[in-house]
């Protein structure tokens, strides 16, 4: 059920910052209808269990509202400055994990009320969430291309990739996607590594579901639990995996600073007009009642 907080925000951050301005406002002030549209798809939650995440949600949102959009803006003003200037990979780094940052502070907010869901799932309601992933597994598998190897792999970050830069610059040249192929291609894809985190997460998710709803503990153990899970959620603890995380992660951010780099003063100029207009939208957002 953390998973769920945590995905949540970050689709709120990401996945809104992706759509412009108008998907910005509609997206978010639907967001806890979202929300709890999106769990009951994985829980099929019970007439108390929506009232309770109905409250519970409107209560997590209207704190986020006040606390946390203002300091989203200071977060795209650092895409600003790192979009102006001339970044290194760890100007890159440093951006994304003050992202990651600022979803933990979400996530942490929430982690009492979650308890409080976790406690009330039944043994049908966590195996339907089981179904749910594997599902959810699979479609991802094939957008990955996991199966078909590591040139297949290249071939679907590289359509990912150019379009979220597309999104941010503006359309890339024909020379442009040619490099962009070739530094993709250079590196290693990642996908069957973040694969089995997703895999590992999910199942250390669900063992938690099922102690929790085998031995009943208090509250207090059970925010223990998700907090406890909340701490290794991002990168592995396993010694050999958090060297290949933290390298693939070096590796994107060296990709982003090239992509960076090779982009022209109007595609940088598109780039600082959507920071702008959602720097905008989320300020105004912070103000409304």
């Amino acid at each position: 059920m953390h998973r769920f907080v945590r995905h949540l925000i970050l689709a709120l951050i990401v996945g809104l910052i992706l759509q412009g301005c108008s998907a910005v406002r509609l997206g978010y002030g639907n967001a806890d209808s979202l929300a709890r549209w999106w769990i009951d798809q994985y829980l099929d939650l019970s007439p108390e269990q929506d009232a309770l995440s109905r409250e519970r949600l409107a209560r997590l949102f209207a704190w986020h509202r006040k606390t946390q959009l203002p300091d989203y803006v200071a977060l795209l003003q650092q895409g600003k400055a790192f979009v102006a200037g001339e970044p290194a990979a760890s100007d890159a780094l440093r951006l994304g994990d003050d992202l990651i940052r600022r979803v933990r502070v979400v996530a942490e907010q929430a982690t009492p009320d979650v308890a409080d869901l976790v406690a009330t799932l039944t043994p049908a309601q966590i195996d339907r969430m089981a179904a749910r992933f594997a599902e959810k597994n699979a479609d991802l598998v094939k957008e990955m291309r996991l199966a078909e190897g590591e040139a297949a792999q290249h071939k679907a970050r590289y359509k990912r990739l150019l379009e979220r830069a597309e999104y941010w610059f503006g359309s890339f040249s024909n020379e442009q996607e040619s490099a962009l192929r070739r530094m993709v291609e250079a590196q290693d894809p990642g996908h069957q590594f973040w694969y089995e985190e997703r895999l590992r997460r999910q199942r250390e998710l669900l063992e938690l579901m099922r102690q929790v709803q085998r031995e009943r503990p208090p509250r207090e153990r059970i925010i223990a639990l998700l907090r406890d899970y909340a701490a290794r959620f991002d990168l592995p603890t396993d010694p050999a995996r958090l060297a290949r995380a933290l390298a693939l992660r070096r590796a994107s951010a060296e990709l982003a600073v090239a992509i960076h780099a090779m982009m022209t003063a109007a595609q940088r100029d598109h780039a600082r007009q959507k920071l702008d207009d959602l720097i905008h939208d989320f300020t105004e957002l912070s103000k409304a009642e």
